[in-house]
């Protein structure tokens, strides 16, 4: 759902005149819908845990250990640092 002002130019049936649709009025659409309906029953059933493949859930606190999370960071930073290095020595040169 889009503003006011740019949803006209998504109206797909150019035959019949352009008219807003509401959030309201969308979602009720949308819950009426053979894909809402769908959508609604299978989040309404519980997840069966006893189905699922062990490795695809977390079940610790912390699924990667603090070490490896400090490294990827110092990574992250590390590569911002290299990329932006002519700003850093174009203001220290000013």
């Amino acid at each position: 759902v889009t503003s006011k002002k740019d949803q006209e130019q998504y109206w797909a049936d150019k035959s019949r005149p352009y008219r807003h649709v509401s959030v309201r009025e969308f979602a009720e659409r949308f819950r009426r819908f053979h894909v809402g309906l769908r959508l609604y029953s299978e989040l309404s059933t519980p997840f069966d845990r006893s189905k699922s493949h062990q490795a695809a859930l977390v079940f610790t606190r912390d699924a990667v250990p603090r070490w490896e999370l400090l490294k990827a960071s110092f990574a992250k930073e590390w590569l911002l640092i290299r990329r932006n290095s002519f700003v850093y020595i174009f203001k220290t040169v000013q």
